[in-house]
């Protein structure tokens, strides 16, 4: 028997809460394209458009508005309706002059904020570092990026990128800013406190003070946002 190929969408009841979507309203969900994000940290535009925004009430609606080339994500053209948004992009809409940054809500779910009067900064964590040919070094973001980099930038720390180039490098170290991506305690914020190494029995963790006190959640769910 045949492969039957990629699925274009995924029942919303198997979806992941995510992108916090109603489940019983329809069967399905579109399912982002792979590559930029994971499938579990990643919405496509269309599901985005017709149930995030709302400036679309049907997939047909949304694929319109798509194909008019008025919608952006990081500053270039989006047309696909499966393309993925995550943590850390920009959506904006050119007839209306709006963007959107697509944040992390409570527990974890994705969440767009409006961006208004100031530019948006692009940082991203690093989740991966490799020399390539030529021993240069390489850096991969959490949203699926590979650009150059400097000998400084280290797995997990973060950087603000500025017109496809690293402009800025965000340690991961005590006294940063930090904001819990993921887990028990997404969306919350706070100093980092300690860095707690981990071993072959125990995942790193981090501790951080925030509004709530000192918390402690893996270092894979900590994103560093601001410099010491």
């Amino acid at each position: 028997m045949g492969s039957k190929g990629n699925n274009r969408h995924i029942k919303r009841l198997a979806s992941s809460k995510y992108i916090h979507v109603d489940r019983k309203v329809q069967p399905y969900v579109s399912k982002p394209n792979p590559g930029r994000h994971t499938l579990d940290s990643s919405i496509s535009i269309s599901t985005v458009l017709k149930e995030k925004l709302a400036v679309a009430s049907n997939a047909k609606e949304a694929k319109l508005i798509l194909k008019s080339g008025n919608v952006q994500v990081n500053g270039k053209v989006v047309k696909d309706t499966r393309y993925p948004l995550g943590f850390g992009d920009l959506v904006h809409f050119k007839p209306s002059n709006e963007s959107f940054a697509v944040s992390v809500g409570s527990k974890g779910v994705v969440k767009f904020e409006k961006v208004t009067g100031k530019e948006h900064a692009h940082i991203f964590k690093v989740v991966g570092k490799y020399l390539a040919k030529g021993n240069k070094d390489m850096i991969r973001l959490h949203d699926g990026t590979v650009m150059p980099s400097s000998k400084e930038v280290k797995v997990n720390d973060s950087v603000h990128v500025k017109e496809g180039k690293v402009h800025d490098v965000l340690k991961l170290q005590s006294g940063a800013r930090c904001l819990v991506v993921k887990g028990l305690h997404a969306s919350e914020s706070g100093v980092i406190k300690e860095i707690k190494v981990g071993t072959a029995l125990r995942r790193a963790t981090v501790s951080m003070e925030g509004k709530n006190g000192l918390t402690e959640t893996l270092l894979d769910n900590v994103m560093v946002i601001g410099a010491k």
